[in-house]
């Protein structure tokens, strides 16, 4: 996407359905194959991860093909093809620029990577790493700079109109953005996980393109969004706001977005019903949001003609969560595929107007101490393929050592597993 190599979208899709339709097309050609998708998860966060492997005559082809373009930088580098594209820094040897990479005129990718296992000295390489791309790499598209010792970007940086996609995670000295941040008129795709930031600055509002976003802050509020702000944004997560009592007035300007992810935003305490007027919402994952209550009722008259679009809902670790989000549910009975609600302690009761969830077919319960039986007639949920319950003692006692049948259609005909 950063490099433009996906054509146009057509009407009613984006750039991602694009892309998932590239590897579509792979995978039916037998050029690559699917694999089993991954949960990693790595101290307080995760990633789902999708597999994809590559015979190994098509990796020969693709590193023959790729040779000219693609390129690995380390500190005895004495010359690179002008044709190069893509540079890849990964030599904690590393300690200065080298001089050939100031004779480049065409590169559209830098990557510096595993930045903080490199001596001290290292932010000074990576202060004359962005100065060249400013300087030098003028059609520069990606650029990922995380876990660096950087503590400022220069202000040159919105001189770089064609960069699509900025990758400043971890890089926890940065606590502000330079003024000229606005100017990256074409950014698409921007990571400012785990930075120093105290607020998310009005510049980064004022980027138009903005597709995918990853913010952190240590602010307790994030400013308005403003309407015509954001209108391309499909994918938002919010990580580690610590502070953050609740999400930002305007959320319903957000009408493109597809995705909210809201991860160990510890003083968050509700969501705003403003999220109802995004149709195009499909992905609602919170985890580890501990005060956070989601009992949202809808009204009678003012929500009589909403629908909405989730497909999956994940709740983890919500330790004060007692109810579920009706008014984002049920408006998405016909929609909703996939839900699970993981360490809930809290919970106790499932509602009956679960059973209007007619397209759900994944349902997963774990850790839910208090929680101690499904509604009645559960089984009416025709589609429901795959259920699982795990450390879920009170409901293990019923279903199992009391004997109370769960439903003869859900036992015989779906995958049913049940533990602890």
């Amino acid at each position: 996407m950063a490099n433009g190599l996906l054509e146009h979208p057509k009407q009613n899709q984006e750039l991602e359905d694009v892309g998932m339709q590239y590897l579509n097309e792979l995978v039916s050609r037998c050029l690559i194959q699917k694999q089993k998708n991954i949960l990693f998860v790595l101290q307080e966060d995760f990633w789902l991860i999708f597999t994809f492997k590559m015979h190994d005559l098509v990796h020969d082809l693709t590193l023959d093909v790729s040779e000219k373009e693609c390129k690995t930088v380390n500190f005895e580098i004495e010359t690179v093809d002008e044709n190069v594209r893509h540079l890849l820094l990964c030599d904690e040897k590393l300690l200065e620029v080298p001089r050939v990479l100031e004779e480049m005129k065409n590169v559209r990718t830098v990557i510096i990577q595993n930045a903080s296992e490199r001596p001290k000295r290292s932010e000074i390489v990576d202060k004359s790493l962005i100065n060249l791309c400013v300087s030098n790499f003028k059609y520069l598209r990606a650029l990922e700079l995380s876990d660096s010792p950087l503590t400022a970007l220069p202000n040159s940086i919105g001189t770089l109109k064609h960069l699509q996609d900025l990758d400043l995670a971890q890089c926890k000295g940065i606590r502000e953005l330079p003024w000229s941040f606005y100017k990256l008129c074409s950014l698409q795709a921007l990571n400012l996980e785990r930075t120093g930031l105290e607020q998310l600055p009005d510049s980064v509002q004022r980027l138009i393109e903005l597709r995918h976003l990853v913010i952190t802050i240590k602010a307790k509020n994030l400013k308005e969004i403003q309407a015509g702000c954001w209108t391309s944004l499909q994918y938002l997560k919010l990580f580690g706001c610590r502070e953050l009592e609740c999400l930002p007035e305007g959320m319903q300007y957000l009408r493109s977005l597809r995705t909210l992810v809201l991860f160990h935003c510890g003083s968050l305490v509700s969501l705003p019903r403003s999220l109802k007027f995004l149709t195009k919402l499909e992905h609602l994952d919170i985890v580890c949001c501990h005060q956070l209550n989601l009992k949202m009722e809808p009204e009678e008259e003012e929500d009589k003609d909403l629908q909405l679009s989730l497909k999956t809902l994940s709740l983890d670790n919500l330790y004060a969560l007692t109810d579920l989000p009706r008014l984002l549910l049920q408006e998405s009975s016909s929609t909703l595929q996939q839900l699970r609600i993981v360490f809930c302690p809290e919970l106790s009761v499932l509602p009956v107007w679960l059973l209007n969830l007619t397209s759900l077919h994944r349902l997963e319960i774990a850790g839910c101490a208090k929680l101690s039986a499904l509604p009645e007639g559960i089984d009416r949920l025709t589609n429901l393929r795959d259920l699982t319950i795990e450390k879920c003692r009170q409901l293990s006692k019923r279903y199992r050592e009391n004997g109370v049948k769960i439903g003869t259609k859900l036992l015989t005909s779906k995958r049913f597993y049940m533990s602890g």
